[in-house]
């Protein structure tokens, strides 16, 4: 993969609202910030896929040229419980039969390791209560295979399921490498994909200009205590005294300061209420409203990268985007 063949929209994450990059100009036009946010963000990808990496490398090992006696074998070393009591708890929300009995409600997760799936230490996903869970699922075998279709399809996975490998065929061990065996490979292929992204977006780092965030993903620590801010006070601010304008201020010790909320002491009396007497404004940190003084004024001067910047927050509840860019024209 290189440069040239990266698609710079499918760098943008899907939780991204109406930002829009078919070209690498397009996407140098976000600016050095929200690129830097991007390459942390793709990052964070690359090192969840390199742990996923590691994790079915060591589930081949496990099984690779083994024997089903083998797997029996190893399965000798780990408990083979009974189960006297099975039924439905008090207060099982989903109804599903479980262990009652004592052993199985204190045994520890992965202590039936390839005997039966409940405490198994290679389990999915699913249905869990204490340390084991009711149903779940097995990563080491296909996938269609979890969902009760193919020649070894299982209907279900549960507390008490015997477990598939050790009591299966040789062909089915054998069909489980080369499953996780493919998986493998297609998770070395999405880490080369995303490491390429990286350095792509590293480079185009070097072309963008210093702009501000896109609002939703400005670092926790974006305002500090003193900094000189404009906020926008829109139609809908209860008790309100000027409506559809900026005013300035200063960020102030507050309401979950540095955990997410910006608290602001206006320049002037906003509202008739009694918070920092009636010039106190509370926000949150991905809020559009509240803006450094020189992200304001960038903003102000740089219509097309406003129109790109309110875009990115129009889907926020209680935000109206137009009434906003608006006030900028004004």
């Amino acid at each position: 993969m290189t440069n040239q063949k990266i698609n710079p929209q499918k760098l943008i994450p899907d939780y991204w609202h109406g930002i829009y990059v078919p070209t690498e100009a397009d996407f140098v036009f976000l600016g050095s910030k929200n690129l830097e946010y991007l390459k942390q963000y793709w990052r964070r990808e690359e090192r969840e896929i390199v742990g996923r990496i590691k994790t079915v490398q060591a589930q081949i090992d496990i099984l690779d040229g083994k024997t089903v006696d083998d797997i029996k074998a190893m399965a000798a070393e780990y408990e083979h419980p009974e189960f006297p009591k099975i039924g439905v708890p008090n207060d099982s929300w989903s109804k599903d039969p479980e262990p009652l009995d004592a052993d199985s409600i204190n045994r520890k997760s992965g202590a039936t390791t390839f005997n039966f799936c409940g405490w198994c230490k290679y389990c999915g996903g699913g249905l869990c209560r204490h340390s084991y869970h009711i149903t779940t699922t097995c990563p080491l075998i296909p996938e269609e295979l979890n969902n009760g279709r193919g020649t070894y399809g299982y209907d279900e996975f549960r507390f008490n399921t015997p477990c598939a490998i050790a009591n299966g065929t040789q062909e089915l061990l054998e069909t489980c490498v080369e499953y996780l065996k493919s998986k493998l490979a297609g998770l070395v292929e999405k880490k080369a994909e995303i490491s390429e992204s990286v350095r792509f977006i590293a480079d185009t780092m070097k072309k963008a200009e210093e702009k501000p965030y896109l609002a939703g993903h400005r670092p926790p620590d974006w305002f500090e205590l003193g900094d000189e801010v404009v906020c926008f006070i829109s139609d809908d601010f209860e008790n309100a005294l000027k409506k559809g304008v900026f005013v300035t201020g200063k960020v102030i010790d507050g309401y979950r300061h540095g955990d997410g909320c910006v608290s602001v002491c206006a320049d002037e009396k906003i509202h008739d209420g009694d918070y920092c007497d009636g010039c106190g404004l509370g926000y949150g940190l991905s809020r559009p409203e509240v803006l450094h003084k020189w992200e304001y004024e960038y903003l102000k001067s740089h219509p097309d990268y406003l129109k790109v910047w309110i875009r990115a927050s129009a889907d926020l509840s209680k935000f109206n985007s137009r009434e906003m860019a608006q006030a900028f024209a004004k």
